[in-house]
C-alpha cells in the first residue's frame, strides 16, 4: 500500500470520527462528505501506484468521483452515490440551511463508513494483507 494511499484513509477516518460528534447535521454531512472525499483520494493513490510504471499524464479531470471511478471499476456505484450529493455539500457549505437534516446527514454518515471499509478492504487487498470484499 502506498504511503499516501494510507495516509488518505486515515485522514478520512478522522474526518468521519469528527463527523460522529458534530452537533449539526449539516457539519455532520459536511464532514462525512470530506472523509468520503479523502477515502476516494487513497483509491486513486492506490491506482497511480499500480501503475507506476506507465508514463504519467494530467488526468482529463479532477472530479474525485471521476478519478476514482477510472482508478477502479468496481468503485463505480460508490462514485454515483457521492457525485449525486455533491450538490448538498456544496449547498452546506455556502450556508443553506436545511439542506440536509439529522435523518438524513446520520444515514449519510452510515454509509460513508462502509464505503471507507470497502476502500480499507480495496488497500488490504492491493497491498497483499488482506482480500477485497
Amino acid at each position: 500500500m502506498s504511503a499516501r494511499a494510507a495516509s488518505l484513509l486515515r485522514k478520512a477516518d478522522e474526518l468521519l470520527s469528527g463527523a460522529a460528534g458534530a452537533d449539526a447535521p449539516g457539519e455532520r454531512f459536511r464532514l462525512s462528505y470530506l472523509a468520503a472525499l479523502r477515502g476516494a483520494g487513497a483509491v486513486v493513490a492506490a491506482a497511480e501506484l499500480r501503475a507506476a510504471q506507465r508514463p504519467k499524464r494530467r488526468p482529463a479531470t479532477r472530479n474525485a468521483w471521476v478519478m476514482m471511478m477510472r482508478a477502479d471499476e468496481s468503485f463505480a456505484g460508490w462514485a454515483d452515490f457521492f457525485a449525486d450529493r455533491s450538490a448538498a455539500r456544496a449547498a452546506v457549505e455556502a450556508g443553506v440551511q436545511r439542506v440536509v437534516d439529522t435523518e438524513d446527514a446520520s444515514a449519510f454518515f452510515d454509509e460513508v463508513g462502509l464505503f471507507l471499509h470497502d476502500v480499507e478492504s480495496y488497500l488490504s487487498a492491493e497491498s497483499g494483507t488482506g482480500s477485497r470484499m
